[in-house]
């Protein structure tokens, strides 16, 4: 999904097997960012190897760049910092 901005979504931080991360929460599901691209169609291309694996992303801009955020199963998160 493209989104027009990040305004659209909660920003919390969370713990994770892999650290303390930044995520957004948008439709009940929790992201995290992955990559940053210069162009919408480099974000979309960079991110459909996920799409195909079925994977939920989101795609938002940032400043002059497109933020590619991958959904994380519930399991994942070990708490909300």
């Amino acid at each position: 999904m493209i989104l027009n901005s990040l305004n659209q979504v909660r920003s919390i931080v969370i713990n994770t097997v892999a650290g303390t991360e930044q995520a957004i929460v948008f439709l009940g599901k929790t992201f995290v960012a992955d990559k940053v691209y210069n162009s919408l169609n480099d974000a979309i291309a960079g991110c459909r190897r996920d799409l195909d694996l079925g994977m939920a992303v989101l795609i938002a801009p940032n400043d002059s760049q497109f933020s590619v955020w991958l959904s994380i199963p519930n399991e994942m998160i070990l708490q909300a910092a």
